[in-house]
């Protein structure tokens, strides 16, 4: 049987992990036999820095699209928006929404929703199509080699402005430091603690990877409603994360580190048979 092609909408390539996954879904279609390209919708690539990944197959559409090309296009693919762009912008006969935060309301009937993790969903008591890829090098990320921990640091992400008195003498991870990936994970591996008031940001993952224990100064996400039990809820958990900085958190949060290292191996072991799996239902709802 035919399959149809994928045509992802997705900023350009930059350190936001809902841009790491849209682009990485890419790639990996690509990687298993599918036609999957990228559709550039602004640039949010630091200066100086490319547009894609050189390391992801990720062809683009930018260049060949206009309306007698988009006619043709129209007529077999399936289109996948992610949850930031509203409605059907392209008009697309076939689009999936990839939900990639919190669902603030019901889903439309018509309209086939996957989502990125199991807590985002509107009704955690209906079954829906869930896609959960893990945006984190995990050879970069651990703890192997991992020097004296020296230092304590600052992730503020997404949640600046419920930051009112800085932790004392603490090392600022910012959107521009460090400047790469390996880097970041060098500073994490020295780290004792790194408080964050980014609740769902994937730096506080790659600091558990690494050996820091995760303080949350702030459960939220963006002005959404988000409870701890939504983030244990959450495939990766909250291992080696603690909700505050009292003794029983501190030592709860280091009782589970080894929980989130295995809950993140399992997410990057698993991801190909759910791929395959969201090919095969995103495929069957769209054979007409």
């Amino acid at each position: 049987m035919k399959t149809r092609p994928y045509i992802i909408l997705t900023p350009t390539y930059c350190v936001s992990a809902g841009v790491r996954v849209m682009h990485q879904l890419c790639h990996e279609l690509n990687t298993i036999g599918f036609d999957a390209r990228l559709m550039l919708t602004s640039n949010l690539s630091p200066p100086g820095q490319p547009l894609l990944n050189p390391a992801l197959n990720t062809p683009t559409i930018n260049q060949d699209f206009n309306e007698e090309w988009w006619a043709a296009m129209n007529e077999d693919c399936i289109v996948i928006y992610p949850d930031s762009i509203r409605g059907n912008p392209l008009n697309a006969k076939r689009y999936v929404m990839y939900i990639l935060g919190t669902e603030t309301q019901p889903a439309p009937d018509d309209e086939f929703r996957v989502y990125y993790s199991r807590s985002y969903r509107f009704d955690k008591r209906k079954s829906a199509p869930v896609l959960f890829y893990f945006p984190v090098d995990l050879s970069l990320f651990n703890t192997r080699n991992a020097p004296e921990r020296t230092q304590d640091m600052l992730w503020l992400g997404k949640g600046s402005r419920f930051c009112t008195e800085k932790p004392a003498n603490v090392v600022d991870i910012t959107y521009q430091w460090p400047a790469t990936r390996p880097e970041l994970a060098e500073q994490l591996r020295k780290t004792r603690y790194m408080y964050s008031y980014d609740a769902l940001s994937c730096t506080n993952n790659e600091a558990v990877l690494c050996g820091a224990i995760v303080i949350l100064k702030h459960v939220s996400y963006h002005d959404m409603k988000w409870t701890r039990e939504d983030m244990e809820y959450y495939e990766l958990g909250t291992g080696g994360m603690a909700f505050g900085d009292s003794p029983a958190e501190i030592d709860r949060a280091i009782r589970t580190a080894d929980e989130a290292q295995a809950r993140a191996r399992y997410a990057v072991a698993t991801f190909r048979h759910d791929l395959l799996k969201f090919a095969d239902q995103t495929q069957s709802h769209f054979i007409l």
